[in-house]
């Protein structure tokens, strides 16, 4: 496992291209030549898209002089979790503002959260609608000079010039030319960042882990377009099993199988219904293989966005 010790962009390039890519063999994934990135390895608490997302804002918050970071999650936001961690590591004093009033007991993420330093502000769900809102700050009583804001998931401009650096690495590093790509999709940011930056021969599919896919394709749309560029991705429909957060036993059962499998860890928010889909793709269509005998492979690579503390959120 490694760590970002070092707030520096050359530290952080470094590291992301040292993120190892895994291939998959398995009859869960016939006709298919898998491979896996592994962001949830560039670091054990500030992982995967999450990591990318913080960078320029902490490089920014540092270089404007801001030493206070505030943002925005539920009771388990990977992105509370790795702000909250990021701020320990960095030195910057964290508030993260919570959705819902304060529960007589603080989830996992939230106590480990605390435990960083992070203060944590909760707020009413009607109040927390207003996360978008230019004077949402001032609106929950945190409005102050040397504060930097981060918006929800690190939906900012800077959060997606992130992503870019992770389009940029993967292009460099990639050990095989991939046909596909394939990420998991709340916010849109990480869909839209990433095709923008991939090359026009890479297919990107990004899988919704929450209802309202059109929302989603959207947001990634707006991503993308800011960049000036129109780039055309698909997304798997009916991906979410029940919506954000939600599980089912068809997807429990797909998580154990792909961790077996590949000696690794899933979670149901996010990177096991991309594994779930992605072999839900590749699975036989009334007995027939989708490729024809001798054929070559399609290569397909997967992004592990990491976030394994949300496994918490499963209890039992």
């Amino acid at each position: 496992m490694r760590y970002l010790t070092e707030l520096s962009l050359e530290a952080f390039i470094e590291a992301a291209r040292n993120v190892p890519y895994q291939q998959i063999s398995s009859e869960l994934f016939p006709g298919i030549d898998l491979w896996i990135r592994r962001d949830d390895l560039i670091d054990p608490l500030i992982s995967g898209n999450k990591a990318y997302k913080l960078i320029y804002n902490l490089l920014e918050a540092r270089a404007q002089g801001k030493d206070t970071i505030v943002t925005c999650g539920g009771a388990w936001s990977n992105h509370i979790h790795a702000t909250a961690a990021a701020g320990a590591r960095f030195d910057f004093h964290t508030i993260g503002i919570i959705r819902g009033e304060r529960p007589p007991a603080l989830s996992a993420m939230l106590q480990d959260a605390e435990r960083f330093g992070m203060d944590l502000h909760f707020v009413s769900r009607v109040a927390y609608r207003g996360r978008n809102d230019m004077d949402f700050l001032a609106k929950v009583g945190l409005a102050c000079e040397n504060f930097w804001f981060i918006p929800e998931g690190g939906a900012n401009e800077l959060g997606a010039k992130g992503i870019n650096i992770l389009a940029d690495v993967i292009c460099e590093t990639s050990p095989k030319q991939f046909d596909e790509c394939w990420v998991a999709s709340g916010t849109g940011v990480t869909l839209g960042a990433l095709a923008v930056g991939l090359p026009d021969r890479v297919k990107l599919t990004g899988v919704p882990v929450l209802q309202g896919e059109k929302s989603i394709r959207k947001s990634a749309e707006r991503w993308a377009c800011a960049k000036g560029r129109e780039r055309h991705f698909d997304l798997v429909e009916n991906a979410h099993h029940g919506g954000y957060g939600k599980c089912s036993l068809t997807l429990l059962s797909a998580q154990r199988k792909c961790e077996a499998l590949g000696n690794l860890g899933l979670e149901h928010v996010y990177t096991a219904k991309l594994f779930c889909a992605a072999a839900h793709f590749a699975a036989p269509i009334d007995g027939n293989k989708l490729v024809r005998k001798n054929a070559a492979p399609k290569r397909i690579l997967l992004l592990h966005t990491g976030g394994l503390q949300g496994r918490r959120g499963l209890a039992g």
